[in-house]
Protein backbone atom coordinates (compact mmCIF):
# COMPACT_ATOMS: atom_id res chain seq x y z
CA UNK A 1 0.00 0.00 0.00
CA UNK A 2 1.58 3.34 -1.35
CA UNK A 3 0.70 5.80 1.82
CA UNK A 4 1.59 9.53 0.84
CA UNK A 5 2.78 11.22 4.61
CA UNK A 6 1.34 14.93 3.50
CA UNK A 7 -2.33 13.12 3.63
CA UNK A 8 -2.32 11.40 6.92
CA UNK A 9 -4.44 13.12 9.82
CA UNK A 10 -1.48 14.73 11.84
CA UNK A 11 -3.11 17.61 13.23
CA UNK A 12 -3.22 16.79 17.00
CA UNK A 13 -1.94 13.05 16.81
CA UNK A 14 0.37 12.72 19.81
CA UNK A 15 3.90 12.24 19.19
CA UNK A 16 4.97 9.31 21.43
CA UNK A 17 8.65 8.28 21.27
CA UNK A 18 11.18 8.90 18.74
CA UNK A 19 14.07 6.26 18.38
CA UNK A 20 16.90 6.39 16.26
CA UNK A 21 18.26 3.10 15.04
CA UNK A 22 21.82 2.67 13.94
CA UNK A 23 22.74 -0.68 14.70
CA UNK A 24 24.18 -1.07 11.16
CA UNK A 25 25.80 2.44 10.88
CA UNK A 26 26.08 3.45 7.03
CA UNK A 27 24.44 0.72 6.12
CA UNK A 28 20.48 1.80 7.20
CA UNK A 29 20.04 3.96 9.40
CA UNK A 30 16.59 4.83 10.68
CA UNK A 31 14.36 6.77 12.32
CA UNK A 32 11.87 5.21 14.30
CA UNK A 33 8.29 7.47 15.35
CA UNK A 34 5.44 5.98 17.27
CA UNK A 35 2.21 8.23 16.85
CA UNK A 36 -1.41 7.91 18.26
CA UNK A 37 -3.55 9.26 15.91
CA UNK A 38 -6.98 10.99 16.63
CA UNK A 39 -9.15 7.89 16.77
CA UNK A 40 -6.93 5.72 19.95
CA UNK A 41 -5.14 4.11 16.79
CA UNK A 42 -1.35 3.44 17.13
CA UNK A 43 1.33 3.37 14.42
CA UNK A 44 5.09 2.98 14.15
CA UNK A 45 7.02 5.09 11.01
CA UNK A 46 9.91 4.10 9.80
CA UNK A 47 11.96 6.42 7.89
CA UNK A 48 14.29 4.36 6.10
CA UNK A 49 17.71 5.25 4.51
CA UNK A 50 18.00 8.29 6.46
CA UNK A 51 20.92 10.72 6.10
CA UNK A 52 20.43 13.77 8.33
CA UNK A 53 18.17 14.39 11.27
CA UNK A 54 17.75 17.88 13.04
CA UNK A 55 15.41 18.23 16.14
CA UNK A 56 14.66 21.57 18.22
CA UNK A 57 13.07 19.40 21.01
CA UNK A 58 11.39 21.82 23.92
CA UNK A 59 10.79 20.13 27.20
CA UNK A 60 9.27 20.74 31.00
CA UNK A 61 5.91 21.21 29.85
CA UNK A 62 3.42 18.70 31.37
CA UNK A 63 1.45 17.75 28.29
CA UNK A 64 1.59 15.11 25.61
CA UNK A 65 3.36 16.07 22.46
CA UNK A 66 0.98 16.87 20.18
CA UNK A 67 1.50 17.38 16.91
CA UNK A 68 0.37 20.86 15.01
CA UNK A 69 1.28 19.69 11.27
CA UNK A 70 3.62 17.26 9.42
CA UNK A 71 5.07 17.76 5.63
CA UNK A 72 6.91 15.98 3.20
CA UNK A 73 8.84 17.78 0.89
CA UNK A 74 11.72 17.98 -1.40
CA UNK A 75 12.32 21.61 -1.40
CA UNK A 76 14.22 22.67 1.21
CA UNK A 77 17.55 24.74 1.88
CA UNK A 78 19.34 21.83 4.31
CA UNK A 79 17.99 18.85 2.04
CA UNK A 80 19.42 20.91 -1.25
CA UNK A 81 23.21 21.13 0.78
CA UNK A 82 23.03 17.44 2.11
CA UNK A 83 22.30 16.50 -1.41
CA UNK A 84 25.18 18.80 -2.51
CA UNK A 85 27.74 17.41 -0.25
CA UNK A 86 27.30 13.54 -1.45
CA UNK A 87 26.92 14.52 -5.12
CA UNK A 88 30.33 15.35 -4.61
CA UNK A 89 31.09 11.94 -3.19
CA UNK A 90 29.38 10.20 -6.23
CA UNK A 91 25.95 9.57 -4.45
CA UNK A 92 23.26 11.00 -5.76
CA UNK A 93 20.28 11.72 -3.27
CA UNK A 94 17.74 13.45 -5.47
CA UNK A 95 14.81 11.16 -4.11
CA UNK A 96 15.96 12.53 -0.72
CA UNK A 97 13.16 13.95 1.63
CA UNK A 98 12.70 16.17 4.31
CA UNK A 99 10.09 14.85 6.41
CA UNK A 100 9.06 17.80 9.22
CA UNK A 101 7.39 17.48 12.31
CA UNK A 102 6.64 20.98 14.37
CA UNK A 103 4.01 20.14 17.56
CA UNK A 104 1.64 22.11 19.53
CA UNK A 105 2.43 21.05 23.22
CA UNK A 106 6.30 22.65 22.99
CA UNK A 107 6.94 23.79 19.54
CA UNK A 108 9.03 21.24 19.12
CA UNK A 109 10.92 20.31 15.56
CA UNK A 110 11.98 17.63 14.02
CA UNK A 111 13.34 16.76 10.46
CA UNK A 112 14.27 13.58 9.14
CA UNK A 113 16.31 13.55 5.68
CA UNK A 114 14.96 10.07 4.44
CA UNK A 115 14.35 7.79 0.90
CA UNK A 116 11.59 6.97 2.44
CA UNK A 117 9.25 5.58 5.07
CA UNK A 118 6.48 3.09 5.93
CA UNK A 119 3.97 3.01 8.21
CA UNK A 120 3.33 -0.31 11.05
CA UNK A 121 -0.14 -0.50 12.61
CA UNK A 122 0.09 -1.83 16.48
Amino acid sequence: MNINFNDLEWHDATLQSIYIDRTTPGKQDSVIIKVIWENNCSSILKFFDCYALTMNMNFGIIAEESILSAECTSDSEYLHLIQKEWLQMGIDLTSLKCFNINTNSTNSSINIYSLGFYIEHD
